[in-house]
C-alpha cells in the first residue's frame, strides 16, 4: 500500500553554479537584495546553506574535479533519459516575491490571478519577453539541466544547473541534438563533459561583438566512436528488455507544472534570478527595478533631467561580459561613437554617468547590475526618458 497524492521526484544532491551571491544592497526602491558575484569557473554545492544564507560548497566533491593548480571549468557528467526535455527543461518565466507568477512554453503559460490562488492560461509569449521591452516585468528564458556527476560514490540523486542564457540554452540544446542524432538516439548514460567557455558573439540590436562564458556539452571522442556506443547501448537495453520509453513515460507522469514546486524551490528560484522581487508578493520580477527621473548636475551646476534604470544581474549563466568580471578603467568607450564611461568612486546607487555631449544619463554599472542576455544592448545614444544601451566594450 502506498500513500496517495505523493508524487516522487528526482532527489537534489547539489547545484553546478557560475555565479554566487554577494555583499547585500539596497536598490533603489529601498529593498534589500544579494548582489550576485559572476565566476568564470563552475562551482559545486551542497543543499546546506552558511549563516548568511549562502549554498555552501562540496568541497571534498570539488576537490576531486579540479585540476590541480587550476579552476573547474568542465565536469563529467552522465544524463538519466534520452528524451531531451527530460534531461534538460526551457520554459518562459517570471517570479514575483517567492512565487512562480507566470510560466510559459512560447505557445500558452499559466499565470498567477490571485483569485483563490488559481493560475489561468494565457498567450505566450507576451510584450515581457522582447528584447526592447523597458517594463519592469521582464520575462526571461530558464533552462535547467538535471545529471548524474561523474566519480561520486553515492547515487540516489541528481545535481542541477539553472541558466537564464540564451547562448548557453541554446550551446545545451543543441549539443543535445547533435549527440542524440548520432548516436541513434541514446543519450542516458552516454560519458559527457558540462564545459565552461568563452565565446564572442554579436549583439542583434548593435551589431557590436563581446565575450560571453557559455556553458555547453560535449563527448570526448570521434563520431565513430560516438556512434558505436550508442549501438551497444540500444543492443544492451535490448537483451536486458529495458524500455526507456516505459521509463520516460512515467519520469514524464512524475514532471510537476513550474507553479506546482514546493514552496521553497520556488523561493530558491525567485531569490536567485529575480532578487529585488524577493519579499514582495506584488514586487517586480528581475529587469528593471525602477525606472524614474533624477536630476544630473553637468559640469556648469544646471541640473537635467535623465532616467535611472537599475537592472540586477542573475546569478547564474546570464550572457555577461568577461571584461565584467574584472574592474573597469576609470574611462571605458563603449557602443555609441564618441561615448565615454566615466566611473565615480565616491557615489553610493552604483551608478556609471556616461557623458553624451554636453548631456549626462545615468546607467547601470556593469559591476553590480547588468540587462538579462546578449539582446538587452540597444544601438544609439539614448533620449531624454529613455533607458541606455548596454555598458560593454566594442
Amino acid at each position: 500500500m502506498a500513500v496517495k497524492g505523493l508524487t516522487p521526484q528526482l532527489a537534489e544532491r547539489g547545484k553546478i553554479k557560475i555565479g554566487e551571491k554577494g555583499e547585500m544592497k539596497t536598490s533603489q526602491g529601498g529593498k534589500q537584495f544579494a548582489q550576485p558575484r559572476k565566476l568564470d569557473h563552475f562551482l559545486v554545492t551542497t543543499l546546506q546553506r552558511d549563516a548568511a544564507g549562502r549554498l555552501m560548497p562540496d568541497m571534498a566533491l570539488m576537490a576531486r574535479l579540479k585540476p590541480e593548480g587550476g579552476k573547474i571549468t568542465e565536469i563529467p557528467v552522465r544524463l538519466l533519459y534520452d528524451h531531451i526535455d527530460l534531461n534538460f527543461q526551457t520554459r518562459y518565466a517570471c517570479y514575483r516575491g517567492n512565487r512562480c507568477w507566470c510560466s510559459g512554453d512560447g505557445e500558452a503559460a499559466q499565470r498567477f490571478t490571485g483569485e483563490n490562488g488559481k493560475y489561468q492560461e494565457v498567450p505566450c509569449p507576451c510584450e515581457r519577453q522582447d528584447p526592447f521591452y523597458t517594463g519592469q516585468d521582464r520575462c526571461k528564458i530558464l533552462g535547467t539541466l538535471q545529471a548524474l556527476i561523474e566519480g561520486t560514490d553515492r547515487i540516489g540523486g541528481v545535481w542541477k544547473f539553472r541558466t537564464t542564457s540564451w547562448n548557453t540554452v541554446n550551446a545545451i540544446l543543441s549539443s543535445l541534438a547533435l549527440i542524440k542524432t548520432i548516436t541513434g538516439g541514446p543519450l542516458a548514460g552516454i560519458p559527457l563533459h558540462l564545459v565552461l567557455s568563452p565565446k564572442t558573439v554579436t549583439t542583434p540590436t548593435t551589431g557590436q561583438n563581446m565575450v560571453v562564458f557559455v556553458v555547453s556539452l560535449e563527448y570526448r571522442g570521434s563520431e565513430t566512436q560516438l556512434a558505436e556506443l550508442g549501438y551497444h547501448i540500444a543492443r544492451r537495453r535490448l537483451e536486458h528488455q529495458v524500455r526507456m520509453e516505459q521509463i520516460e513515460v512515467e519520469a514524464r507522469r512524475l514532471l510537476l507544472p513550474p507553479h506546482a514546486e514546493p514552496p521553497e524551490e520556488q523561493a530558491e528560484t525567485g531569490a536567485e534570478f529575480y532578487p529585488e522581487g524577493m519579499g514582495d508578493e506584488t514586487a517586480t520580477p528581475e529587469g528593471a527595478e525602477a525606472t524614474k527621473g533624477v536630476t544630473e548636475v553637468d559640469k556648469e551646476g544646471k541640473g537635467q533631467e535623465s532616467q535611472v534604470q537599475v537592472v540586477t544581474l542573475s546569478a547564474d549563466a546570464g550572457d555577461v561580459p568577461v571584461d565584467q568580471l574584472a574592474p573597469l578603467p576609470d574611462h571605458h568607450p563603449v557602443g555609441a561613437e564618441g561615448l565615454t564611461v566615466t566611473e565615480l568612486p565616491t557615489q553610493e546607487d552604483g551608478l556609471l554617468r556616461v557623458e553624451i555631449g554636453p548631456e549626462e544619463a545615468a546607467f547601470p554599472s556593469p559591476r553590480s547590475h547588468s540587462p538579462q542576455g546578449e539582446k538587452t544592448p540597444q544601438s544609439g545614444s539614448p533620449r531624454q526618458g529613455q533607458a541606455g544601451p548596454l555598458l560593454t566594450p566594442p
